[in-house]
């Protein structure tokens, strides 16, 4: 019973560190990979995909690889990641997508193809903000127009009780208002 035991305590003892070194493991591939998107290296993103890495491996904050390069403007990085199967609708910590980076930063031409995928336009993050309340918040009218085309509704309400046309108001932007309620009429 004895070396029963002392054998048991080896075992999960090994079990133990291999998943821990595992753990690491899988900690410093995120790291790497992220931080390659976020620096736009493209050639190390190309031989992680050669070698069938996980495209939506999430860092310490959630931020994926196609998180970074859509936050970043990264638009040959986006497009590569989204031909090689990443998730678009993959969210951060935040509950953040890429999309709602790509508003934020005003990468347009990758906002635009980001609104191609098949997530719900009307995702919400953990403040229960969508990529309209973004494009509301910082005058992306192109965006706005575009994804009420695709179905996001001028309803919704953030956490704070806005929407995106009270949004567009706080910051001053008639036109953005204007238009938001031009299109709630509809």
């Amino acid at each position: 019973m004895k070396t029963f035991i002392i054998l048991f305590y080896t075992l999960t003892s090994l079990c133990a560190a291999f998943a821990s070194e595992e753990d690491m493991n899988k900690k410093k591939i995120s790291t790497m990979v992220t931080r390659a998107a976020k620096e736009n290296n493209l050639k190390l993103i190309n031989e992680y995909i050669k070698y069938h890495g996980d495209l939506d491996v999430q860092d310490d904050k959630g931020y994926t690889p196609l998180i970074f390069a859509a936050y970043y403007g990264h638009e040959k990085l986006v497009n590569k990641l989204l031909s090689a199967g990443a998730n678009s609708c993959i969210k951060d910590n935040r509950g953040n997508t890429a999309l709602m980076g790509a508003i934020f930063k005003g990468n347009l031409a990758i906002s635009y193809k980001l609104m191609k995928s098949d997530c719900d336009v009307d995702t919400k993050n953990k403040s229960n903000q969508t990529a309209l309340m973004f494009a509301s918040l910082f005058g992306r009218k192109e965006i706005a127009q575009d994804l009420i085309k695709n179905g996001a509704s001028l309803k919704n309400k953030d956490d704070t009780g806005h929407t995106p046309i009270s949004l567009a108001e706080e910051q001053y932007n008639q036109g953005m208002v204007d238009f938001l309620k031009k299109h709630q009429q509809r």
